[in-house]
């Protein structure tokens, strides 16, 4: 992806030789691009990519038109830029431009199913011998295969979530007033090759996460009275 030095990619410096935004530069693996940085007063690096653009834009001037609609003008804009890519050459391959798109795109990565949510806060941290990641103060789990390996940790809106090799592996609720999040789903399964599963609960310790997640029983104020009465 070649970009300008804008402050919102580049934090510091500019070129080969500038800071990369940390959030930016997290989120371009993620989408699988490479950042390639213009170096600065050197427009000529990008002056091919702008001068399409004007070309573009002036080969597709819609004024002194009338149009019916919106429709009727974005039909108009699709037809003029169908003809225009079949009359001009792609200067890399020297076919025209619709072949050289046509080429172009099976070779293109596929964008994911779902986006990345934007997030305002990133780390890297080392998953612990008990599954738990640490991150503002707080400790997640993940699945314990990732035991003793590094993985991303990304604060978003409402939710912490655990990348490894840019999928996400784990997902929790932010800013939560437990210090200690734990999804029990992350310590079942089979042993992995490097990591043994974790033992599992037991019929006591099963009932007991069973009882603690049960919600409490509300009685009324009679049903005491009666039981009081009883015990007399």
């Amino acid at each position: 992806m070649r970009i300008d030095n804008e402050k919102t990619a580049i934090s510091r410096g500019a070129g080969a030789w500038g800071v990369i935004n940390p959030i930016y530069r997290r989120y371009a693996p993620t989408m699988k691009f490479h950042i390639d940085a213009c170096p600065p007063r050197q427009p000529q690096c990008k002056g091919k990519v702008e001068r399409r653009v004007r070309d573009q834009r002036l080969a597709i001037n819609p004024y002194g038109r009338s149009y019916a609609s919106l429709a009727e003008l974005q039909q108009w804009t699709d037809a003029r830029i169908e003809i225009l890519s079949h009359e001009r050459r792609c200067p890399a391959t020297g076919s025209s431009v619709a072949q050289a798109w046509a080429e172009e795109r099976v070779r293109l990565t596929r964008m994911p199913e779902t986006l990345p949510e934007p997030f305002d806060l990133v780390a890297t941290r080392q998953v612990g011998l008990d599954g738990l990641v640490s991150f503002e103060g707080r400790q997640y789990s993940v699945p314990f295969p990732l035991i003793g390996q590094r993985v991303e940790v990304r604060g978003t809106a409402g939710q912490v979530q655990i990348l490894k090799a840019c999928d996400v592996v784990a997902t929790h609720p932010r800013a939560t007033p437990a210090r200690l999040v734990i999804d029990q789903a992350h310590y079942d399964g089979p042993s992995s090759e490097h990591v043994l599963a974790p033992p599992p609960l037991g019929r006591l310790g099963a009932r007991i996460q069973e009882l603690s997640q049960a919600p409490v029983a509300h009685r009324s104020i009679d049903l005491y009275a009666a039981l009081a009465e009883v015990a007399r």
